[in-house]
């Protein structure tokens, strides 16, 4: 797993330092805290020159169309029209509301090979789930 470097994000520009390893250590602190910190994972992967990034976000996952089917949602996330605009013209048909803040929505658009999942212990399994893939590939 060399050529694979890991860090958490937190909130929604910053991130940790870069790991060789999976850090479930960051996460287990996560579990024990009462406000969440950590807003999902970004995982490189260097193959031949090139690199794939795979992102996760820990959050709930809607769509644009959602807020056109079901105008109380923006109510309901406290968004405003103009914020989601803002991502629909950056190209975005996924948006992701972070768990993060707990009185702020916190949102941000989602690519399409980005994965979103709802909590961290969904996230935990995840990244078992993709240790478990990277160490059958580099051996």
């Amino acid at each position: 797993m060399k050529n694979v470097k890991f860090q958490y994000l937190i909130g929604k520009n910053s991130c940790t330092q870069e790991f060789n390893f999976f850090p479930f250590e960051f996460l287990n602190k996560q579990f024990q805290m009462s406000i969440p910190i950590i807003t999902g994972i970004c995982v490189k992967i260097k193959e031949k020159k090139k690199e794939k990034i795979q992102k996760i976000y820990v959050g709930k996952e809607l769509t644009i169309q959602d807020f056109t089917r079901n105008p109380k949602l923006y109510e309901k996330y406290d968004i405003e029209l103009e914020q989601l605009a803002d991502l629909a013209v950056l190209g975005y048909d996924r948006i992701c509301i972070l768990n993060y803040k707990k009185y702020d929505t916190v949102m941000v658009g989602v690519e399409k090979s980005e994965l979103v999942v709802p909590d961290y212990f969904a996230l935990k399994k995840i990244m078992y789930l993709m240790e478990e893939k990277l160490k059958n590939i580099s051996k």
